[in-house]
């Protein structure tokens, strides 16, 4: 498969491309560097990234930015910054992708633990990574039988020391988990799933 994995300089998105590159064509994406020049939040970007590559396979995302702050220190422009960046920019990928790219594409996107666990300051991503769940498994009926739509929703990763003051006590995840979660989603003939890469959630 062709598989361009936006984000692919980033943490999780090498460890993705290290794997699938063992059998798969990949190339990797991004705003400002990458085999293919794409910014998420521009469906003007997107549509030509997907015009000058209309023989991809698969499109998975690892990039996607929310702000990180408590509910009375958010502004509209924090909110509108979220939604337009991590949630609309993968829904962008997949409206645009269904009609422009190959029949029997395959999107995978990201969210995150933050859906399941509150951590402080995290409401806007917990939102942004609630609505991804909902738009996966509603584009995944809909777009059966045309494209496929998974999403992977990691932890915390442990390799990953940026974000460990926010998640004290919550058991890490390994990049290569992460990474063959990413690989089950694009290989595996389902859609719609939500892939919970995480050992547990609280009650």
């Amino acid at each position: 498969m062709k598989v361009l994995v936006i984000g692919g300089a980033g943490h999780i998105g090498k460890a993705v491309v290290e794997r699938l590159s063992q059998k798969h064509e990949v190339l990797v994406g991004g705003r400002q560097r990458g085999d293919v020049k794409i910014d998420i939040e521009s469906p003007a970007s997107i549509e030509a990234a997907y015009r000058a590559h209309p023989d991809l396979d698969a499109v998975i995302v690892t990039a996607g930015h929310v702000p990180f702050k408590p509910l009375d220190q958010l502004t509209e422009s924090d909110w509108a910054g979220g939604l337009n960046n991590k949630l609309m920019g993968q829904v962008r990928l997949v409206q645009l992708g269904a009609r422009l790219l190959k029949s029997g594409a395959v999107f995978v996107l990201t969210s995150g633990i933050l859906e399941k666990e509150f951590i402080g300051g995290a409401i806007c991503a917990g939102m942004v990574n609630g609505a991804l769940a909902a738009f996966v498994r509603a584009a995944g009926t809909e777009l059966w039988g045309k494209a496929r739509v998974n999403l992977v929703s990691p932890g915390p990763v442990a390799e990953d020391e940026r974000y460990a003051d926010y998640f004290p006590g919550f058991r890490r995840v390994s990049r290569e988990d992460v990474a063959a979660t990413y690989q089950r989603a694009l290989e595996q003939p389902v859609s719609g799933k939500v892939m919970e890469v995480f050992p547990e959630v609280s009650l």
